[in-house]
């Protein structure tokens, strides 16, 4: 499997090929590759529009399209999971799942006056215009809010895990001499990245809880729930990235059969 971040910013896993979000820089990029299923990874509405186009031109036979709309450094992470070694492109969206469901996503903003999701509070929004005030912001997952606060000395990214990856605004958001907010140094940094949030200076920063291995193996150990295309056929986690259509159930669940009642009844009621 070969994986191809539309987008993607400079700093990413090296075993991921990166293309900006033209038509002809992808279809270039696909034809270049070998042989291989190819999966087309994309975080925006821009670069999704691009991959669908490109999956039109050269057919979905060996095209896939794994959109997943989350802040660039946990896209980051997961593109890191999907470089592992021997996966299918069967497999891509499950492991991009779980390798995000155990990723934890952080930003420190120098401001949250424009920003809309997670909405801040009246006093947040007001104690943006004082000087040098900062805040955390946590993204919701799944269509859940997220959270804002005051940032006091403690980011909230977990110091364990074998990935940190960060991005950064060209001015720091914090003052010379201030703590670094990181809890180490990050293993992957990020840059050209387009200003992530709504602010003159931000950073975020995302870390895998554990291993990225063991996020990876996590997931194909499910790979028996997987259903299969009803239009190409492949095994499938959710949706097929190649077709877009949802996941047939292969396995049947046999459903406990209500017992039947085995006590005899008389005309006065049950024998007890």
């Amino acid at each position: 499997m070969q994986v191809i971040a539309i987008g993607g910013p400079v700093g990413v896993h090296p075993g991921v090929h990166r293309v900006e979000r033209g038509l002809g820089d992808v279809v270039d990029a696909v034809v270049g590759l070998p042989a291989d299923d190819v999966v087309l990874a994309t975080r925006d509405e821009p670069g999704r529009r691009v991959a669908r186009a490109a999956r039109l031109v050269l057919g979905p036979e060996r095209i896939g399209v794994l959109h997943a709309d989350v802040p660039v450094t946990a896209w980051a992470v997961a593109l890191a999971g999907l470089a592992s070694p021997g996966l299918t492109a069967s497999s891509a969206r499950a492991v991009a799942d779980e390798v995000l469901a155990r990723t934890v996503t952080r930003a420190l903003v120098s401001s949250v006056a424009s920003l809309h999701s997670p909405a801040p509070t009246v006093r947040q929004h007001a104690g943006s215009y004082l000087p040098r005030t900062a805040f955390v912001v946590e993204p919701g997952r799944d269509g859940a809010d997220g959270v804002v606060r005051r940032y006091r000395g403690e980011l909230g990214v977990p110091d364990g895990g074998d990935l940190l990856v960060v991005a950064r605004s060209g001015r720091p958001v914090l003052r010379d001499g201030e703590p670094d907010p990181l809890p180490r140094t990050p293993d992957t940094e990020l840059a050209e990245v387009d200003a992530a949030w709504p602010a003159s200076r931000w950073l975020e920063a995302s870390a895998v809880t554990g291993t990225l291995g063991a996020a990876v193996a996590a997931a194909l150990a499910q790979s028996y729930r997987w259903g299969a295309c009803d239009a190409c056929g492949r095994a499938v986690a959710g949706a097929c990235i190649f077709c877009d259509i949802a996941e047939r159930r292969t396995d049947t669940v046999q459903q406990p059969q209500k017992q039947t009642q085995t006590q005899t009844q008389t005309q006065q009621g049950a024998i007890r």
